[in-house]
């Protein structure tokens, strides 16, 4: 009942809390001999410093014997941010539990969490910087194209990015639609509609550059300009049958890993000349695509709209991209000091 609520936000929320309920569950059944109404706060610490250094055999096969090739923490868990997504799953977890009147108390909501909070600004940056950016671009324009297979591969590239950047879409809002959602609204333009975290409904404008982008990719492969059909925002390279035009979508996890296999090209690309930018390169992840979209719109979109456009719940959330550099830090502050005579 609580993974079905889960579901109702997104299919990516939906994977990541049954994966740590799942853990958690087989930790406490088979380590602690425990269920739910047993657990203490004291039980969630040492889970939490089980998890950033997991006990050998649990980072083996064969803990599962249901599944025995299944491993169930196959790395530690970094202590900060990470470690405090899973206890908030928990958390959500026994609130629920506690709620619903299965439980007398939420253990986890008396663990403090233990990242490092940042101030506002301090934080480490999750988008391109702007060399890091141009070294994008410019690794999109010589991605090679010798052979069937690239050629295809650096359309893709192209059209992805693009839409993307240009919505900054989150990897799960990409994955979970196609051409269908992209409508004609009252005045006559497109708009694309999303269905977001938390399953908030938002309304994006298609742009010029977004509906290039489509045209483009969509003449490679020989369909129409455009229509409202299935055709993903995030296609497979091939479609599922020979001579159809029968495209699925990537999954969340498989365009994490194709952007990734991207970034290494790009770092592989400046290594020679600069091999500081090709480890930050390699560092990048999809969704710093969107942070990067949304720090170059919060130059010249209000925080209001941005909210909107972003399908923020808070603006507090949105207040991130309003950050100056540290380079502009450095510049406004250079006649800042104590000025003394003697």
């Amino acid at each position: 009942m609580f993974l079905r609520r889960a579901a109702r936000r997104s299919d990516e929320t939906l994977r990541r809390y049954t994966r740590e309920l799942v853990r958690f569950t087989a930790f406490i059944r088979k380590e602690l001999i425990k269920g739910y109404a047993d657990i203490t706060v004291a039980d969630v610490e040492t889970y939490v410093h089980f998890i950033q250094a997991p006990w050998p055999h649990w980072q083996q096969p064969g803990i599962d014997h249901s599944n025995p090739q299944k491993v169930y923490f196959p790395n530690p868990v970094k202590p900060g941010k990470s470690t405090d997504q899973i206890i908030t799953v928990l958390s959500s977890f026994f609130s629920y539990l506690h709620t619903t009147g299965y439980l007398q108390g939420n253990p986890v909501s008396g663990f403090d969490k233990t990242g490092e909070k940042f101030a506002r600004g301090h934080s480490e940056p999750r988008y391109f910087f702007e060399d890091e950016w141009q070294a994008l671009l410019d690794s999109l324009t010589s991605y090679p194209e010798k052979t069937k297979r690239q050629q295809q591969e650096k359309a893709r590239l192209h059209y992805v990015i693009a839409i993307t950047y240009g919505a900054a879409l989150r990897q799960s809002e990409l994955a979970q639609h196609t051409c269908k959602n992209i409508r004609t609204d009252n005045q006559g333009d497109l708009t694309l509609e999303i269905h977001g975290k938390g399953r908030r409904l938002r309304t994006l404008p298609v742009n010029e550059h977004m509906l290039q982008a489509i045209i483009r990719y969509r003449r490679f492969h020989g369909m129409s300009d455009f229509a409202r059909d299935s055709f993903p925002l995030a296609p497979l390279l091939s479609p599922a049958s020979p001579n159809t035009e029968n495209y699925r979508s990537m999954t969340p996890r498989q365009i994490r890993k194709w952007f990734s296999q991207f970034m290494v090209f790009c770092a592989r690309r400046v290594e020679p000349q600069d091999p500081d930018l090709a480890n930050r390169l390699r560092g990048k992840t999809f969704h710093s695509l969107r942070h990067t979209a949304l720090s170059h719109l919060a130059k010249i979109m209000d925080i209001e709209d941005l909210s909107i456009f972003a399908g923020h719940e808070s603006i507090t959330t949105t207040q991130q991209y309003y950050t100056p550099e540290k380079h502009r830090l450095k510049q406004l502050t250079r006649d800042h000091g104590l000025m003394t005579s003697r």
